[in-house]
């Protein structure tokens, strides 16, 4: 998971006063006087980080089971006999596990993902929700009686709309021979390291990027999501910082997350200032926002990982079954698949900028 915790923001706030404190040695003033202004938006943002905290371990948090989840599909090594046609299991999936590698599996991928920074709940079916959208008026100073007449005194709106987040089931199956389903180990890797990584991957896309209009809308086809236009050269490090300042005045919270495309990190990690040091060596945090890279984001998104949710319809399950002609193949199939929902509270706690735009030379 790449959700912020206050134990890494204040390693990495030490890194940066460590940082600061050679710099000023060194006699290099304006460069450390640049790292405190990193240090003093890292505050912020732990301070933030703390309530979360506090706020997550008041909530009820469900069990989680001891074995792996292909285990916890298929029971007992012990006790197995292979699979029947008609088998299913349902299991709700608690958290990370650990994997031990038996035959070629699919690769995870190598970069964190925006659906890992979400919290999770458990829901019945689609959500029926208020979401914060924009306020009217704000309170001002009453003119008082003149004249005998009373001035009115100012109207102030807060506004909130009914809004739903809708499920949608991801499912995927695999074709096995019969003689696979009594392999423990390769069982256990179809469903581990293929079905639920593939499952995670999709799953990811429709949260970014979904446009079902029955399903997962996605938080970048959200209505009420705040977007940066401006033509900045590719200065990305420079439009980060402008877009958290965005999403603190336009929410009233502070983002703690920015997730881009690689090839965005890859231009950060490789920019060099005019006296040719790099800009952003060895860190993951920018500007007080940890760093995530995801191949399904078409640019930058700066926003507080509070102010959506994953909600989960029903854990995941996976049947064994024939699909068309199987039954005189000597196969069978392994089907997977999960039904989610996405429920964004604070659409302005996002604020989204594409590559294209970032990419332009502005006036």
């Amino acid at each position: 998971m790449s959700i912020l915790n206050s134990k890494q923001l204040w390693a990495e706030r030490k890194r940066l006063a460590d940082e600061q404190a050679s710099l000023v040695r060194d006699g290099k003033a304006d460069q450390a006087f640049v790292i405190e202004g990193q240090i003093k938006q890292l505050d912020i943002t732990i301070d933030h980080v703390i309530e979360a905290e506090s706020e997550m371990r008041a909530a009820p948090v469900p069990k989680e089971a001891a074995d792996t989840f292909g285990a916890r599909v298929l029971g007992s090594r012990d006790e197995f006999r292979g699979l029947e046609f008609g088998f299913k299991n349902v299991v709700h999936l608690g958290g990370p596990t650990e994997i031990e590698l038996e035959i070629p599996e699919k690769s995870r991928s190598l970069l964190n993902n925006f659906a890992s920074t979400l919290l999770e709940a458990d829901a019945a079916g689609s959500v029926s929700y208020k979401q914060r959208t924009s306020q009217t008026g704000a309170p001002e100073t009453w003119a008082g009686v003149s004249e005998g007449t009373s001035a009115t005194k100012a109207k102030v709106l807060y506004a909130w709309k009914d809004a739903v987040a809708n499920k949608e089931t991801v499912a995927g199956y695999v074709p096995v021979s019969k003689d696979s389903l009594a392999d423990y180990d390769e069982l256990l890797d179809i469903i581990e390291n293929d079905l639920v990584i593939d499952l995670e991957q999709v799953a990811d896309a429709k949260y970014l990027n979904g446009s079902n209009s029955t399903g997962i809308v996605g938080i970048l086809n959200t209505t009420g999501i705040q977007q940066y236009q401006e033509k900045e050269s590719k200065r990305y490090f420079d439009a980060i910082r402008r877009m958290r300042t965005k999403v603190m005045l336009g929410s009233r919270r502070i983002p703690t997350h920015v997730c881009m495309s690689p090839e965005i990190k890859e231009a950060i990690d490789l920019y060099k200032t005019e006296t040719g040091l790099y800009q952003s060596l060895g860190s993951d945090v920018y500007w007080g926002m940890k760093v995530v890279e995801d191949s399904n984001c078409p640019g930058i998104l700066v926003y507080d990982f509070m102010a959506a949710r994953r909600r989960n319809i029903h854990g995941t399950s996976v049947e064994v079954g024939y699909y068309n002609d199987q039954f005189i193949k000597n196969e069978l199939s392994i089907l997977a698949e999960q039904t989610k929902a996405l429920q964004v509270r604070y659409p302005d706690a996002f604020c989204f900028a594409a590559k294209e735009t970032l990419d332009q030379t502005g006036a």
